[in-house]
């Protein structure tokens, strides 16, 4: 893994166009075409320009694009060193009922060719320290119960278990993040 200074969250732009286009390519690829939370639907958009327009549209509470859906931001977890991007974060900056039970305030995913190099949990520290600029200071991460490496990089970002609830088919893991981070 890189040093952690060499880690940071940035918000996408048309500089990155064809890097975030690469990252999705390589989930698509992968056969990933459901596992790319935190990245606001990208699997869905074959143009940058479209993605980076719906999730704009995020960023304010009357243009939020999809009914039941609250405001958010998304983030690219980028290496500084080569700016490879290792991830995407989204930021939800309240909860409904839905997130509140099985979404949370952070949704993220590591593409497939970095995943168990230990960015999720460096990811998620990034993500804690940015989410208190929006006056979060109590963070609801989830994952689901057979997510183990999801489970593991929570806890060693400080993550303590609430409790699990039922989704359709699934067993959700609700994990609170507060205070200073590990």
């Amino acid at each position: 893994m890189s040093t952690k200074d060499s880690l940071s969250l940035i918000k996408p732009t048309k500089k990155y166009s064809k890097a975030i286009m690469e990252f999705r390519k390589e989930f698509l690829d992968a056969g990933e075409t459901q596992s790319m939370p935190g990245a606001n639907k990208l699997c869905d958009f074959n143009k940058f320009d479209d993605w980076f327009s719906y999730i704009k549209k995020y960023e304010k509470e009357e243009t939020v694009p999809v009914k039941d859906h609250v405001p958010s931001f998304q983030y690219l977890f980028i290496n500084n060193k080569n700016n490879k991007i290792l991830g995407m974060l989204q930021i939800r900056t309240r909860l409904n009922d839905n997130l509140f039970n099985i979404g949370g305030h952070l949704g993220g995913c590591i593409r497939p060719s970095e995943r168990n190099k230990g960015y999720s949990t460096e990811m998620i520290k990034l993500g804690l320290k940015e989410a208190k600029k929006f006056g979060l200071s109590k963070i609801l991460i989830t994952c689901k119960k057979d997510n183990i490496s999801s489970a593991k990089s929570i806890v060693k970002a400080g993550g303590i278990l609430e409790n699990e609830v039922n989704f359709q088919d699934s067993t959700i893991q609700r994990y609170w993040l507060e205070g200073e981070l590990k």
